[in-house]
């Protein structure tokens, strides 16, 4: 049963927006350009590897967890995918990198060379999964649970190569996923926790779990500015007898500023006044601009002057003319 479902990281779409929003000669580009596909392959390899786990019959109570982020004072703990059984927790770093991968023991480094010799050093899977294996080990002790925890490293494309890898540590392609489990479960075959108990340990689990806040990107002063078209995001759009016109393509968005609310909530900050508005949506009229705001049905704090509108994660919005 899955107790926790996978989302799209908040952090793809932030990076979508701001590079709709600067210009592509601006000397970071090309770092949030990486960046983003570098986030957008990791979240498909990892629901590459969920699908995996509609094949795989689990004997027992079982509860998934995906992307499991614990936020403690002095660190966090983001996990992939943590499965709760009543024999074992299974633990999976997913991993979607190509090329030779090299894993030094002595040094802890975590190494891939490309095609062209070039040699990348990277966070090493193996120390992130030993961090989160004894976090679970302390969790389980501390409710007085007895259970093996296990952790593996899966790999999502089939040219990852790895050359040298750690002592005592699963590693494997995600095609090897079924054989795993069935290892786990011939090794580990007795019922340590009963159904409520299992279910009870996973639920506090999941109580524990935090939304991850977006990180700061440090927007530039070049940020452009409009309501851009949802359909080619390259033309900013005309606000004319209560609709948003695209000059490009011709599609109607009466509810494009919206779009454009939450691109400012992801990109400057959760709030907005009418003049911070006006300036970025491009709207001069101060009257739309309060007819709009009401429209929006957002929260707000202050009086009229001070007044400052509170932009929710997102609206609903009806369908493109």
């Amino acid at each position: 049963m899955i107790l926790k479902q996978r989302f799209e990281p908040p952090e793809i779409r932030q990076l979508q927006n701001l590079l709709q929003r600067v210009p592509s000669v601006h000397p970071l580009f090309p770092q949030w350009t990486e960046k983003l596909r570098r986030m957008s392959a990791g979240f498909h390899g990892e629901l590459r590897v969920d699908t995996l786990w509609q094949e795989i019959p689990i004997e027992g109570p079982h509860f998934f967890l995906h992307d499991l982020f614990i936020l403690k004072p002095s660190a966090s703990h983001q996990i992939d995918t943590l499965l709760v059984t009543s024999r074992f927790i299974l633990l999976l770093e997913i991993k979607s990198i190509a090329g030779r991968l090299d894993f030094d023991p002595q040094l802890r480094q975590f190494s891939r060379t490309n095609k062209d010799g070039t040699v990348d050093g990277m966070r090493n899977p193996d120390d992130q999964l030993r961090r989160h294996e004894k976090w679970v080990q302390n969790f389980l002790a501390e409710y007085k649970v007895s259970l093996p925890v296990i952790g593996a490293i899966v790999f999502t494309y089939p040219s990852s190569i790895v050359k040298s890898r750690p002592a005592n540590r699963i590693i494997i392609q995600a095609s090897g996923l079924p054989y795993l489990v069935d290892q786990l479960l011939a090794k580990y075959p007795v019922d340590l926790l009963s159904t409520r108990k299992t279910r009870q340990l996973a639920s506090r689990l999941l109580e524990m779990h935090s939304e991850r806040a977006l990180r700061d990107l440090d927007v530039p002063v070049e940020l452009r500015k409009g309501v851009l078209c949802g359909k080619c995001p390259g033309s900013i759009m005309t606000y004319h007898y209560k609709k948003w016109t695209c000059p490009n393509c011709s599609l109607v968005e009466p509810s494009a500023y919206l779009r454009t609310l939450e691109q400012y909530r992801m990109l400057i900050k959760p709030f907005i006044s009418s003049r911070e508005f006006r300036d970025f949506t491009g709207i001069e009229s101060v009257s739309i601009a309060s007819k709009l705001l009401k429209e929006s049905k957002m929260t707000f704090q202050g009086s009229f002057k001070d007044r400052v509108y509170l932009i929710p994660e997102s609206f609903d919005t009806p369908d493109s003319i």
